[in-house]
C-alpha cells in the first residue's frame, strides 16, 4: 500500500513543482512588462554612457563593449552580453522592430506589450530559448535592446533594457 501512495505522490509532486516554477516565470515576465510601461511613459533618464554616435543611459553593473558603427552597440553585464540596435531613420512612433519580430518569431513570443504615448510607439517581449534561457527584447521608436538571460534574471531584464531603449539618442554632430 505504500509504495502505491508513493508511486502517485511523486509523480504529483514533480508536476506541482514544475508548475509552480512555470508560474513564478509568468509573474516575473507580468511584473517586467508592468515596469516597462512605467518606465516607457516616463521621463528618459539622462545619459551616462555615449559611443561615437549615440548616448544612453546605463544601468549599474552595465558597460559599453564595442560600438561597431552608429548602428550597433555591444553591451555587458555579469558575463551576460546585450545588443543595442539603433535605426536613425525611423521615427519615434515606427513599429518596424515590432513587426519584424511578429514575422519571424511568432512561435517563440511567451508574453509581449505593446506600449503607446504622445505619438511614440515601443514595446516589451520575452521569448523562450531553450530549456532556462529567454531572450528579453525593449524596444522604442527605432532603438531596439535585446539580450539572453537566464529565468531568474527576466523581470529586471525587461526593466532595464527598457531603460536604456527609452533614453537612446542620436549625439548632435
Amino acid at each position: 500500500m505504500f509504495r502505491q501512495c508513493t508511486k502517485l505522490f511523486v509523480p504529483a509532486l514533480l508536476i506541482l513543482n514544475i508548475a509552480a516554477c512555470g508560474n513564478s516565470v509568468d509573474s516575473q515576465i507580468s511584473e517586467g512588462l508592468s515596469d516597462a510601461d512605467t518606465i516607457f511613459n516616463a521621463k528618459p533618464e539622462s545619459s551616462t554612457a555615449s559611443t561615437e554616435h549615440l548616448q544612453f543611459y546605463l544601468p549599474k553593473g552595465y558597460e559599453v563593449k564595442n560600438s561597431s558603427d552608429e548602428t550597433n552597440v555591444i553591451l555587458s553585464k555579469d558575463k551576460q552580453t546585450y545588443a543595442i540596435f539603433f535605426n536613425p531613420n525611423e521615427s519615434k512612433k515606427s513599429q518596424h522592430f515590432y513587426k519584424a519580430l511578429q514575422k519571424s518569431e511568432k512561435e517563440e513570443i511567451v508574453k509581449e506589450q505593446t506600449y503607446k504615448k504622445d505619438n511614440r510607439f515601443g514595446f516589451a517581449t520575452v521569448l523562450k530559448k531553450g530549456q532556462e534561457n529567454y531572450e528579453v527584447i525593449a524596444s522604442t521608436g527605432g532603438v531596439k535592446v535585446t539580450g539572453l538571460v537566464k529565468t531568474e534574471d527576466v523581470n529586471a531584464t525587461i526593466s532595464e533594457l527598457m531603460t536604456i531603449a527609452h533614453s537612446v539618442q542620436l549625439k548632435n554632430k
